[in-house]
């Protein structure tokens, strides 16, 4: 079963942000992420990403049977289950070639209005990262929060999951599912406290509990 085939059941729920910035093991936080019940994870790693590590990575999700994204690394994500994609490579990047170079993986790509979700879903894309939801210091440039009205006004205008993003944490989850938002994609949320499995495991408690 290919990546794709397999999206759809799990675009739902929380979406763990792996990010090299917050953490100098990622196989290790991935592991706790995935036995915490997380199972759509996406490595974030600005500096460039580590081949092996990826590979290590990737290893300890697909043994809990999770998906890995790679974000911005189009090369990089022949080695996992996808690619996330900013507006800003959409704009120099011919998506319809990137489509079909990662053929039966998983292409999502970030939104703030409508009209970009709508073009993303015209190209491909398997779902749309939405935000800034709330403030975030987790992305220096991520722009203005959009609220969960317009997570909201994106939802109604694509069929595609949407995952919304920026400062979500276990406090605002409902807010999240009341927008419609398929998951709810953390970064720092994970980091809180000594034990990300156990803390993985109350969000996605929080998180069905909502549903």
């Amino acid at each position: 079963m290919t990546p794709r085939d397999r999206w759809p059941s799990l675009a739902a729920g929380i979406y763990g942000i792996i990010d090299t910035a917050f953490t100098s093991d990622p196989a290790g936080f991935a592991r706790a992420l995935v036995a915490g019940g997380i199972r759509v994870l996406q490595l974030r790693a600005k500096e460039g990403v580590d081949r092996e590590r990826l590979r290590e990575l990737v290893d300890c999700a697909h043994a809990a049977d999770a998906l890995v994204i790679v974000n911005d690394d189009v090369a990089a994500a022949e080695l996992a289950d996808g690619v996330h994609l900013g507006q800003e490579d959409a704009a120099v990047l011919d998506l319809a070639a990137v489509r079909s170079r990662l053929s039966e993986k998983v292409l999502g790509l970030s939104c703030g209005t409508a009209e970009e979700a709508v073009s993303a879903q015209r190209v491909g894309a398997d779902y749309v990262g939405v935000g800034p939801m709330f403030a975030t210091a987790s992305k220096t440039d991520a722009g203005p929060p959009i609220g969960a009205e317009g997570v909201a006004r994106v939802v109604r205008a694509c069929t595609i999951p949407v995952v919304a993003i920026g400062g979500i944490d276990q406090g605002r989850l409902a807010e999240v599912r009341k927008s419609g938002a398929a998951m709810a994609a953390m970064i720092s949320a994970l980091t809180r406290g000594n034990d990300v499995a156990a803390t993985a495991a109350a969000l996605v408690r929080a998180w069905t509990a909502l549903c």
